[in-house]
């Protein structure tokens, strides 16, 4: 099976407890069951810690669940006992892999590190052209055998430039995105492409998009605090340039990441909104911080939406199910939202 990786994957570390938000913080820990298997083995007090710590949970998942918003093992020198006492080969999966994350697609897997870990997101803030190897050819042509796969590497690469076309402000290569992605929804249906009726549009502001999020599964109460003052000056605060050319590196990530999920569910369209909620979300958090003299840098901003909205499977559904349910999430007025940031 072919391997892809983006350019900063194998340079990534743990920094350990020199985190400022550990994958050890606010998260219940998956325990998979080969190595629920061996922690039935561990001998002494680490041993009878294991087990009495080892639950199901609401999802009829194993877990180590958090205590005050810590891992029960992420001890006092924010290290783990796990590690320390029986050696890192008997993590659980979830944390000897996090944050890397490895994507099957049938003849070829894509490897990609998650936002939500801080070094990793340092690492893709940095990096230019980290997914040049990434994606199809130009031609954009639906496979007649029924394989999307082929036809949606070629739309996510197509995505990626209208993303990078730096000569738009970004809110503006987010509206052109939407728009050729409703092209490609159409051909995923079998349908033929047609120009967007924006008849009945309008401009719905933000704080709607502040008020779903609002109502999210939030572990962080400082995040739900700054959310909370953001909103209140959501349709006031204006996002920066300079936001922007952050914000692109997230947005590639967002856009590698989930994009190919269409193969399944059919539909490329939540990707993209998803991208807009965090533009509009992330981008006035920044702003709402640039005007209190920063209290939370902007490479955490980005990194704790991945964390609390993208890494939540409840707070993921909710967002797809607003986009079904909510016309203010149409493609058409979401482009006249944009257009009016």
């Amino acid at each position: 099976m072919k391997e892809i990786y983006p350019s900063y994957y194998a340079a990534f570390k743990c920094i350990a407890n020199r985190c400022e938000d550990s994958c050890c913080k606010d998260w219940d820990i998956d325990i998979d069951s080969e190595t629920e298997k061996f922690y039935q083995t561990v001998s002494g007090p680490l041993g009878e810690k294991l087990r009495c710590k080892l639950v199901t949970d609401e999802y009829d998942e194993r877990v180590f669940k958090a205590e005050n918003g810590r891992c029960p093992f992420w001890n006092e020198d924010m290290l783990c006992d796990i590690f320390i006492g029986i050696g890192e080969e008997h993590l659980s999966h979830t944390c000897d892999s996090f944050p890397r994350v490895k994507i099957e697609y049938g003849s070829f897997c894509e490897r990609i590190l998650s936002f939500a870990c801080p070094e990793a997101a340092r690492l893709m803030l940095r990096e230019e052209n980290a997914y040049a190897d990434f994606g199809g050819d130009e031609e954009l042509s639906l496979c007649e055998d029924g394989d999307y796969t082929s036809f949606l590497l070629k739309a996510r690469t197509r995505s990626a430039e209208i993303l990078l076309n730096r000569g738009l402000p970004f809110a503006l290569r987010l509206a052109d995105c939407l728009e050729f992605n409703a092209q490609v929804q159409s051909l995923l249906q079998g349908e033929e492409p047609a120009p967007l009726d924006f008849e009945g549009a309008r401009f719905c502001g933000v704080s709607f998009i502040f008020d779903m999020h609002l109502g999210f599964e939030i572990m962080s109460g400082e995040w739900k605090s700054a959310l909370g003052e953001a909103a209140l000056n959501a349709e006031s605060l204006v996002i920066s340039e300079d936001f922007e050319k952050d914000f692109e590196k997230f947005a590639l990530y967002y856009l590698y990441r989930y994009y190919l999920e269409a193969v399944n569910s059919g539909d490329v369209l939540y990707a993209m909104k998803r991208i807009v909620c965090a533009y509009i979300v992330t981008g006035k958090l920044d702003a709402d911080f640039a005007r209190r003299g920063y209290p939370y840098p902007r490479l955490r901003v980005l990194q704790r939406y991945s964390k609390e909205v993208e890494h939540s499977y409840d707070n993921t559904e909710a967002l797809n199910a607003g986009f079904d349910a909510d016309s203010r999430f149409s493609v058409q007025n979401l482009i006249v939202t944009l257009e009016n940031l």
